[in-house]
């Protein structure tokens, strides 16, 4: 496949260079190439004629008065990152993530688009092609589940729209498939849209953490093509055995990247070029620390040899994804997306080519690049309930018995237990004499219902926090103040979306994510920055697991186990019964 089109003209004058009858466009001088193909680095010329290496050796290229010399000496050359896994909606969206990433030297994006599917077909292909436009070049995966239990498939999410969408040109990949129970069960509309992105001949993400041999052997059976949720090397080694590409992960909920690069040297195996690396849509304080330059440093600090972590950011997905003849290694006939480091162990570069053109130097951007128009988009509102909802929708009832609570296990892990607990003078659950307990409500703005539980080991003394940042299309309200939480979840309609936290009985941050609820239109550094004074007061508060934004997020995802907050209650993922109905709301 061409990533990006090139026409008959473009073409013969990519061979003329390569023939050196013609002059270069760019002739990068002096650096020393890193071969990924065979993981050696050599002092070579670089010839580029338009967006397109033309020649790679020892021989100068042609040139003349508009030739783009790059001195280039010593310094050293890798060929543009690709990041095989994106979750480009993490506060931030697939437009500034993109330009973030141009920046630091990531010049491919294979890209989540679950946060699109409340959209018409029409607007999402449309997001899709203006993000072809970009400089990084930017590939898609169609999902084939909702991460919310459904009683049965409904749009996007039946045939015809799993059909459309990995139909389409941009889309590279199904999944990621989060329902395995329902391939266990033999879902008709699971099933069709494996079968049919495997028919498609584009590869089929699965999502399996902790899977035995005997769960990845029916995976790999039903067409699963690669897995990132590996936590141990015995966890790679499984899925490697099995014919699978697996991801070396290193994101703010799944930090495992040091411990998987140990683990494999121990267990002294080759590497395999069919491992990739990925920062699996990390929430925005850590990229802080960069994308994928950033997951390649911490491989390399690991221990992983630098031309091996280089190959597995770059010609290992390209392989994957059947794009190597394009992208993935500084070649004829390439497009040129070539980096220079100042060292092989720093992977944060320089200078970064992209298709030909100087594109950004030291973290800053040096062309121009594709602006979104989100007015044109018709997410959902946020605010859809036409009432207010004061604080009698935040007082706990006592049953006169064990009351639910939520125990966060990590970030992500909640289970259900129950637990005795006092009562006030107006009957209500007492939290005065446990600081780690807090009430949590899901709220459903449609259907007006409520989830009312005890959350332990999210916060201590944890006055408010509202957010609409959340798997479902619910509200999320977490506090011990049921006026404070009104107040919360008040704000944060009134700003469109977002989260809101409060303190002593005043707003102490409040993050605005006015697209859907669950991104923002802002810069990547703004975002980092509101993201991270959100996370600096929550862990303050006593938030001791890895990431805070995560928790929210997922506390209404049921592909997770054990205990998930939905409209209908909370819910048993394992079983589907609800152990707890939720109320109307009040």
């Amino acid at each position: 496949m061409r990533v990006r089109p090139m026409n008959e003209e473009a073409y013969l004058r990519l061979i003329r260079v390569a023939k050196r009858q013609a002059p270069a466009d760019m002739w990068i001088k002096g650096a020393r190439v890193l071969q990924v193909y065979t993981k050696e680095w050599r002092e070579v010329n670089v010839a580029v004629a338009g967006e397109r290496i033309a020649y790679v050796g020892e021989k100068e290229p042609e040139v003349d008065e508009q030739t783009v010399v790059v001195d280039a000496a010593g310094m050293y050359a890798v060929p543009g990152y690709m990041e095989p896994h994106a979750h480009p909606f993490q506060w931030y969206n697939p437009f500034t993530l993109a330009d973030f990433a141009l920046e630091r030297g990531t010049t491919t994006l294979v890209s989540d688009t679950m946060m699109l599917m409340s959209l018409p077909f029409a607007q999402v292909a449309e997001i899709m092609e203006r993000l072809s436009a970009h400089p990084v070049k930017h590939f898609f995966w169609s999902r084939l589940d909702p991460q919310q239990r459904r009683a049965q498939a409904e749009p996007p999410f039946d045939r015809a729209g799993l059909a459309r969408m990995l139909e389409h040109p941009l889309v590279v990949q199904g999944g990621e498939l989060t329902d395995w129970q329902g391939v266990l069960s033999e879902d008709e509309t699971l099933l069709f849209g494996i079968k049919h992105t495997r028919d498609l001949g584009k590869r089929m993400e699965g999502h399996h953490p902790g899977a035995s041999a005997e769960t990845l052997n029916t995976a790999a059976a039903a067409g699963i093509t690669a897995c990132h949720e590996s936590i141990t090397a015995e966890d790679l080694l499984r899925r490697l055995q099995l014919g699978m590409y697996t991801a070396l992960r290193h994101s703010s909920i799944r930090p495992d990247l040091p411990e998987l690069v140990r683990g494999w040297l121990e267990m002294g195996l080759p590497w395999s070029p069919r491992m990739m690396l990925t920062s699996d849509g990390s929430t925005p304080p850590m990229h802080r620390h960069g994308l994928m330059d950033y997951t390649i440093r911490v491989a390399i600090e690991a221990g992983m040899p630098p031309e091996e972590a280089y190959a597995m950011a770059t010609l290992n997905p390209a392989v994957y994804y059947g794009m190597d003849a394009e992208i993935g290694g500084i070649a004829p006939g390439r497009l040129a997306d070539v980096l220079l480091l100042a060292r092989p162990e720093e992977p944060t570069p320089e200078l970064v080519i992209a298709n030909g053109r100087r594109a950004a130097e030291k973290g800053r951007l040096l062309v121009s690049t594709v602006q979104p128009q989100w007015e044109r988009y018709e997410f959902p509102p946020v605010d859809r309930l036409g009432r207010d909802v004061g604080a009698e929708a935040f007082r706990l009832r006592h049953t006169g018995g064990p009351l639910p609570v939520l125990h966060m296990r990590n970030a992500v892990i909640t289970t259900l237990e129950r637990e005795e607990l006092p009562a006030d003078r107006d009957g209500c659950v007492s939290l005065e004499n446990d600081p780690e307990l807090a009430v949590i409500c899901c709220l459903n703005p449609d259907r007006e219902r409520l989830t009312q539980a005890l959350v332990r080991g999210y916060s201590r003394s944890l006055e408010a926090l509202a957010s609409t940042y959340t798997a479902s299309d619910d509200w999320l309200v977490i506090g011990r103040d049921p006026e404070a939480m009104a107040q919360a979840l008040r704000r944060v309609r009134q700003i469109g979306g977002g989260v809101v936290m409060m303190d002593e009985g005043r707003v102490v941050c409040e993050c605005p994510l006015p697209l859907a609820g669950m991104f923002s239109p802002a810069p990547m550094d703004d975002v980092i920055g509101m993201a991270e004074s959100l996370t600096d007061l929550l862990r303050k508060k006593g938030y001791a697991h890895l990431d805070p934004l995560y928790s929210l997020l997922f506390f209404t995802a049921t592909h997770l186990p054990y205990a998930r907050l939905t409209a209908e209650g909370i819910v048993d993922v394992k079983s589907g019964a609800v152990m707890v109905p939720s109320i109307l709301l009040p």
